[in-house]
């Protein structure tokens, strides 16, 4: 189980502005990191962007593993880029708690 990045997006359709990201890509070789950062980047916000408020989805990403996102009400977006044996319920309860610090 791996947990390779955390996102959250101010949510605006289809343009989502990024406000805060953390991510370990250190399972990588140095020069494959800048491809996957930009690959991660890319797909979570099109994903954030594609969430509208307050749904949840997950979707599959090529040779990363499953983006999990859940946009709220209030238009705050969390990502969360996982490996494919990442509990799925792991993960929502993981943005929640982020998502509560966050607007703390």
């Amino acid at each position: 189980m791996r947990l390779v990045a955390i996102h959250i997006y101010k949510w605006i359709n289809e343009a989502p502005a990024l406000l805060c990201y953390e991510m370990n890509l250190d399972m990588l070789w140095f020069y494959q990191r800048g491809v996957a950062k930009e690959h991660i980047m890319f797909n979570t916000r099109l994903i954030a962007g594609r969430t509208p408020p307050g749904n949840k989805q997950s979707i599959s990403l090529e040779d990363v593993g499953v983006c999990h996102c859940w946009t709220t009400t209030d238009g705050i977006t969390a990502t969360v880029v996982c490996d494919n044996e990442y509990p799925d319920k792991a993960a929502f309860i993981m943005m929640n708690k982020v998502l509560m610090e966050f607007r703390e």
